[in-house]
């Protein structure tokens, strides 16, 4: 590959081998050239690592290896070794359609967006597809706090890395780091929106969503409910210690509410997925503490000078595309 890439493409890699080579697949289809590939084999311990090693022929994609260390350890290690502008997550048991970088990063050239959000679609473990997203009720290009209040809070965009782009500079400026926890996703969007000055919702619809059964969303790892809240908690912690706190707060007290009743039903398909008395008790008290605990106290409003001066001249209107 010669030059820098424009475009680094983050795969992490454990226990996917039915999957990855379709991942792949995908990513060499691309309409957009100008982007890399960083692979990291997690100490997987199935064939997955030796199909992606298959691929570095292509050098655009290279293939990294360490210990078994969990997802966010791996994100992290790849946005370090990342030399494009943008990243763009792609896990390896989902795939994207051929347009899928081009648009993202074409939305964010154009309007020199830190975050773009694109629609996705889900198929079943064999790749058939059954559903659409319905993101694009917030079609068009988001400033300063209107991110959070009007895109992050919302349910139809969702705190999922992989349909979305970044610039890498959101990570490295404002030293933000992956836990390694599950739903560390859910963890880190909310404090990537408030450091973006500027994000774009477009209406394409090329992420493909693998719903695997086994997996966290099929509710079947009882450690889901209480990783959820631990990240739900830590962001509330995030925003009460910003210059804006007390103006964030009305956004925690509804995500509050909001995750309390999502981690509520989860407890009720789990009792009947997984028929374990002590887990749901232990998950129950969980989400009560969670619910009734007092909001973390707020930096406070004294602070407007602090919050002019990062946000600039006050663009924080939403503005919608034509």
């Amino acid at each position: 590959m010669d030059g820098i890439p424009s475009v680094s493409v983050i795969v992490p890699i454990y226990k996917v081998e039915k999957y990855i080579g379709r991942c792949l697949d995908s990513i060499k289809a691309q309409t957009f050239q100008n982007y890399e590939v960083i692979m990291i084999n997690d100490g997987t311990p199935d064939n997955s690592a030796k199909i992606a090693e298959e691929y570095t022929v292509d050098p655009r994609f290279r293939l990294f290896h360490q210990k078994n260390s969990g997802v966010g350890s791996v994100r992290n290690r790849a946005i370090g070794l990342a030399q494009g502008e943008y990243l763009v997550f792609v896990d390896s048991d989902d795939s994207i359609l051929p347009d899928h970088i081009e648009n993202l990063y074409k939305a964010a050239y154009e309007n020199n967006a830190d975050i773009v959000c694109c629609g996705y679609c889900c198929c079943d473990e064999e790749g058939k597809h059954f559903r659409t997203s319905k993101i694009m009720k917030h079609n068009g290009i988001y400033y300063a706090e209107a991110l959070y209040g009007n895109i992050i809070r919302d349910i139809s965009i969702r705190r999922y890395l992989w349909n979305k782009l970044f610039k890498k500079s959101l990570f490295v400026d404002y030293d933000l780091y992956f836990p390694n926890m599950l739903f560390e996703d859910t963890c880190m969007l909310p404090k990537l929106f408030y450091h973006a000055k500027k994000a774009a919702v477009i209406n394409s619809k090329t992420y493909v969503y693998t719903h695997r059964k086994s997996g966290i969303t099929g509710f079947n790892d009882k450690r889901c409910i209480g990783n959820y809240l631990r990240a739900n908690e830590e962001v509330e912690r995030y925003f009460a210690d910003t210059p804006e706190g007390e103006i964030y707060n009305k956004h925690m007290l509804y995500q509050r509410i909001k995750t309390a009743l999502v981690t509520y039903c989860w407890l009720v398909i789990q009792i009947f997925k997984l028929r374990d008395a002590e887990s749901f008790k232990e998950n129950f008290s969980k989400i009560n503490r969670y619910l009734i605990a007092p909001m973390p106290h707020t930096a406070g409003a004294a602070q407007d000078q602090a919050y002019e001066e990062r946000r600039g001249s006050g663009k924080t209107l939403l503005k919608f595309n034509k």
